[in-house]
């Protein structure tokens, strides 16, 4: 394991200043052609998530194998890689049954340890996912927000007959989006705030409707009109805020499936009556696997789900405040930049 360096290099330094790392046993060394800007990257830019100090942070990232700790095998300098945060333990019971995002040491590059909004990052030989040539850095990049949101979505058991809501139309919500449809689901509505460019995505890349929630006096009647009448089996927030609960469970069919996807950095509160009143099945998703990752990436290379649309942005990292300052004005809904 990586330990955070817990001192500053001094004043008057630039990151061009600091030493190209070198990969320990079993690690390699990845040169960042593509690193998204997440959701996540905000409340540690702003100091409301707790991380090492100081640290690199970017964990949604595509390059290539730059140079190879002692013993690792299977892989090459020059490959095409898309990189998954997640660092297991190996040891736990969550980690032998393959759940290594449920690990109690788990590890994420970018939050724990130096991520990817620099030209090279240090990752784990058991992170690596092959890129396929047909594929750009950017689809890889953008293969941890899919993984994100397609973990839970692979719990939910959807069914064509099934008719989802969604809740947030930030770049999860709109991989969820994509990656429900990719179920063949019966019908999926999006709602959020207001009209916007994130609406005018959705209905691009497979909703049936967009419901502005800040438009109407009852959001769940509302979902019920889009849908012939009918609440919906299945709703999905992934919004992060908390004052979204009151409207999830309202629109919610009685045994309907819930899926939170948003992570929320700041108090909730909810009345569970809804939920067992309905008897709501509600179930949380954090974070992915590399089976989650892998299946994820087949999703993209297959067309099923398209990162162009989500992507309004490609910028030079040098421009990292510029694309900060988009993404705060809502202009933006994913940043790419490109080391």
């Amino acid at each position: 394991m990586l330990a955070v360096v817990k001192e500053g290099p001094g004043p008057g330094f630039a990151l061009r200043d600091l030493p190209i790392p070198e990969p320990p046993p079993g690690w390699v060394r990845v040169r960042v052609r593509a690193v998204g800007i997440c959701g996540t990257d905000i409340p540690i830019f702003e100091g409301v998530r707790k991380v090492p100090y100081p640290l690199v942070p970017g964990h949604e990232f595509a390059g290539e194998i730059d140079a190879l700790g002692a013993g690792v095998q299977g892989w090459q300098v020059g490959e095409r890689v898309a990189v998954g945060l997640v660092i297991g333990c190996e040891t736990c019971p969550a980690c032998r049954r393959g759940e290594e995002n449920l690990c109690p040491h788990i590890t994420e590059i970018g939050i724990h340890i130096n991520g990817a909004f620099a030209e090279y990052v240090l990752a784990p030989e058991k992170t690596l996912h092959r890129l396929p040539d047909h594929l750009s850095f950017a689809d890889g990049a953008s293969v941890d927000p899919v993984a994100s949101s397609y973990r839970g979505i692979r719990r939910l058991n959807l069914q064509p007959r099934d008719t989802v809501a969604i809740f947030g139309l930030g770049p999860i919500g709109l991989y969820a989006l994509q990656a429900v449809r990719a179920h063949g689901v019966q019908r999926v509505i999006a709602v959020t705030p207001r009209w916007g460019l994130r609406a005018e995505i959705a209905l691009r890349v497979g909703a049936d409707c967009v419901i502005e929630s800040a438009r109407v006096e009852d959001v769940a009647a509302a979902v019920r009109d889009a849908n012939s009448g009918a609440p919906p089996s299945v709703v999905i927030e992934a919004t992060g805020k908390p004052e979204v609960f009151h409207d999830v469970f309202r629109v919610a069919a009685s045994g309907a499936r819930v899926l939170l996807l948003g992570i929320f950095h700041e108090h909730a509160s909810f009345d569970p009556a809804q939920i067992i009143r309905k008897e709501l099945r509600v179930e949380g998703s954090f974070c992915y696997t590399w089976d989650d990752f892998e299946a994820s990436l087949d999703l993209i290379a297959r067309g099923l789900v398209r990162t162009a649309p989500v992507i309004t942005h490609t910028l030079p990292l040098s421009r990292m405040a510029e694309a900060l300052d988009l993404i705060h004005r809502r202009e933006a809904v994913k940043v790419i930049l490109e080391p």
